[in-house]
C-alpha cells in the first residue's frame, strides 16, 4: 500500500515539474463516460455550418484536415508561443500559437525551427516550445473537440483534486477523449491527458465549422479582455495586440481572419468612405455623443501610425504608402475598444478623440448587426 501511494506521489510531482499531464484519472478510479460524439455536449456556441455571409467571410475553426499528418508535423505545447521574423528573439515577433495548435516544421537551424503557421506564412520559434508527438490532433482518432470561449481557463491532471497542467486561452482548441458530467477529459501533446471544465468552452464536431453569430456578441467577446496587457504580435490573456484580438475574438465567433492588420483590413465589408470620413472629421456627433453616420456595435476601427488623408478630406481611404498600426472595435455609446500600445493594455476610448480621429484608415463590417 505503501509503495503504490509512493508511485502515485512520484507521478504527480512529475507531472507539476513536466509542465504536462498524466492520465490520472483512470488511477484514482475517475468517473468515465462513453467517449464523445459529434452529437454530444454543449458549449457557448451552437454547432452549425453556415458557410458565408455578404462579407465573404465563412464560418471558422475548421481543424486542420491534412491527413495524415507527417514526419513534418509539431504541436505547440506551451500556452502562446512566440513566432518570430528570424531565429532570434531581438527580432520582430509577427504572431503567436496557442497551446495543441499543429504546425509544420520546415527547417530546424540549432535550437530553432522554421515553421508554417497555416495560413501560408511562416516564421521562427524555439524547438523546445513545440513537440514531434501530434497524436493529440490526429483528427481520426477522435469524434469532438472543445474550443476555449473563456479569456482563460485550466487544464488539470485530473476530474478531482488534480494539480494545474495548463493555462490556455481563448481559442485554443482541444479534442475530446470524453465527457464525465461537466469536465472534459482532452487529449495533450506527448500521449497524455487533462480534464477541463466544460464552462466556458465549446463542443464542434470534427470539422465541424463553429456557426457565425453576431456583431454585438463580437463586441462582448472583445471586452473580455479588457486591461490584458499588451504584447506585440500577441494572441492571449497573457499578451496581445491589436491583430491578434481581431484574429482570437473572431475566430471564436465564426470568421476566421488573418494574424495581421492589412490583411484583415482588407476583408469584411467596407463602410462607405462618405460615413468613415464623417466619423474620422468628428462632425457627425449626436446629443448623446453617439456617431450619427451609422456606425454600429461590432464595427471594426483601424488605424495608421501616423495622421491620414482620409482625416483631412476623406479622399485616401486607405493609401497604400502607409503602414496600419492598430484597430478596435466599436461598443457604443462613442467607444471603441483596442489594445493600446501607449497605455500597455486593453482599454476603451473615445471615436471623438482627435488622436484617432487624425489616424483613422478606415472601417471594416464581418459580422451581420443580428
Amino acid at each position: 500500500m505503501l509503495s503504490a501511494f509512493v508511485v502515485f506521489a512520484v507521478l504527480i510531482t512529475f507531472a507539476a515539474l513536466a509542465g504536462c499531464s498524466i492520465d490520472l484519472g483512470s488511477l484514482i478510479g475517475g468517473d468515465a463516460e462513453a467517449h464523445v460524439g459529434q452529437d454530444g455536449g454543449s458549449g457557448g456556441q451552437d454547432g452549425g455550418s453556415d458557410a458565408a455571409n455578404a462579407t465573404g467571410l465563412g464560418g471558422s475553426l475548421r481543424f486542420n484536415e491534412r491527413t495524415p499528418y507527417g514526419d513534418d508535423t509539431y504541436v505547440v505545447v506551451n500556452t502562446a508561443i512566440d513566432i518570430y521574423e528570424l531565429p532570434d528573439i531581438a527580432s520582430t515577433r509577427v504572431t503567436q500559437l496557442l497551446f495543441g495548435q499543429p504546425v509544420q516544421v520546415l527547417e530546424v537551424a540549432g535550437a530553432w525551427a522554421r515553421v508554417s503557421v497555416g495560413d501560408r506564412s511562416e516564421g521562427w520559434t524555439r524547438l523546445r516550445n513545440i513537440d514531434s508527438d501530434w497524436a493529440c490532433v490526429d483528427h481520426r482518432r477522435y469524434s469532438a473537440r472543445i474550443v476555449v470561449a473563456s479569456r482563460e481557463k485550466q487544464i488539470m491532471s485530473s476530474p478531482r483534486n488534480g494539480i494545474v497542467v495548463r493555462d490556455v486561452g481563448m481559442g485554443t482548441e482541444l479534442f475530446v477523449i470524453r465527457k464525465s458530467e461537466s469536465l472534459y477529459e482532452v487529449a495533450l501533446p506527448g500521449n497524455l491527458a487533462g480534464w477541463i471544465l466544460e464552462n466556458g468552452t465549446f463542443q464542434l464536431g470534427i470539422g465541424e465549422r463553429a456557426k457565425m453569430t453576431t456583431a454585438a456578441t463580437f463586441a462582448q467577446t472583445v471586452e473580455k479582455f479588457r486591461g490584458a496587457s499588451y504584447l506585440q504580435g500577441g494572441v492571449s490573456f497573457q499578451g496581445i495586440d491589436g491583430a491578434g484580438l481581431l484574429q482570437v475574438c473572431a475566430k471564436i465567433n465564426g470568421v476566421e481572419l488573418p494574424f495581421d492588420l492589412a490583411g484583415q483590413f482588407w476583408l469584411g465589408e467596407p463602410i462607405d468612405p462618405a460615413v468613415a470620413h464623417a466619423v474620422a472629421r468628428a462632425d457627425d456627433i449626436d446629443a448623446e455623443g453617439l456617431p450619427a453616420a451609422a456606425l454600429e456595435i461590432g464595427d471594426v476601427l483601424f488605424f495608421y501610425g501616423t495622421p491620414s488623408a482620409l482625416a483631412s478630406d476623406g479622399a485616401a481611404y486607405a493609401a497604400e504608402n502607409q503602414d496600419l498600426a492598430d484597430a478596435g472595435v466599436y461598443t457604443g455609446e462613442g467607444r471603441f475598444i483596442h489594445a493600446s500600445q501607449h497605455a500597455g493594455k486593453v482599454q476603451y476610448e473615445l471615436v471623438s478623440d482627435a488622436y484617432y480621429v487624425q489616424r483613422l484608415a478606415g472601417i471594416r463590417r464581418y459580422f451581420p448587426d443580428e
